[in-house]
């Protein structure tokens, strides 16, 4: 992320008037961005500082901040496909223990969010091995990419993860396709000694069929499966309560670790 403090022509910014009317946009000065509160020229904004309020042509008040990862995923992002949600995809962060300079296998790019998280993490030593079958995908998820500059740190390929993985001693995977037990031999191949590996799955039957290959295959221990529910709050003095909508069931997530194969 950037870290000076004025807009220049060519930066992303986040556009935000309230809590539902928040936009990822690129200035272009001879572009004018529209919405149903009113116009802004965007030209107007080159120079303004981060955070500074800005009028539209209704003379409603819109903030202009500079977009954080979350935002570009939320607001700025295109998706093709189910995506994995922050909620999901911090606790994967989290307890794959990747950090700049980690090598990664992900298997199932779909739009990329995922990647972009991960790449953002490893940078800017650190290198996302990325399998993916279906082109389009690919496509789609290296113009995501390309928003944040993360694409250098990143290495596309479309193959199936059944088929083979040319990477080896990678220091974590994140595995979201819907028959990894297929491809368990490869991924015990690519992974390092003791390793982490995540796996992310909308079904619990698919959840099931993992546990029982992992356990017919012996090579990963240390198995548990979360599933991850997020619950806002409504904050007003004397009457906080909880929204009444929540982000619920996503999918399910399974962690394990590569252990030696005893003879």
């Amino acid at each position: 992320m950037l870290s000076r403090s004025r807009i220049e022509e060519g930066d992303y910014v986040l556009i935000l008037i309230n809590r539902k009317r928040k936009w990822v946009i690129r200035v272009d000065r001879s572009k004018k961005f529209s919405s149903d509160k009113g116009i802004l020229d965007l030209n107007t904004l080159i120079g303004a500082e981060y955070g500074s309020e800005v009028p539209l042509s209704t003379g409603i008040k819109a903030e202009i901040h500079r977009p954080l990862l979350i935002d570009f995923i939320e607001r700025g992002f295109s998706r093709a496909t189910q995506v994995i949600y922050p909620k999901d995809a911090g606790y994967m962060i989290y307890m794959s223990g990747v950090s700049s300079g980690s090598r990664v296998l992900e298997a199932g790019v779909g739009s990329g969010f995922l990647t972009a998280t991960i790449a953002n993490i490893v940078k800017p030593h650190g290198k996302v091995y990325a399998y993916e079958i279906r082109k389009e995908f690919i496509e789609l998820a290296l113009r995501n990419l390309k928003m944040l500059n993360l694409n250098e740190f990143v290495e596309i390929k479309q193959r199936d993860v059944k088929e083979g993985i040319d990477e080896k001693d990678l220091d974590a995977a994140f595995i979201d396709i819907p028959d990894p037990w297929e491809a368990l031999n490869n991924l015990y191949q690519a992974l390092k000694p003791s390793a982490p590996i995540l796996f992310f799955f909308p079904t619990i039957n698919q959840v099931e069929k993992l546990y029982e290959a992992i356990k017919e295959h012996k090579g990963f221990s240390d198995l548990r499966c979360v599933e991850i529910l997020l619950r806002e709050y409504r904050v007003t003095k004397g009457m906080t309560r909880p929204s009444t909508r929540m982000i619920g069931h996503t999918g399910y997530i399974v962690f394990a670790r590569k252990r030696k194969i005893s003879p």
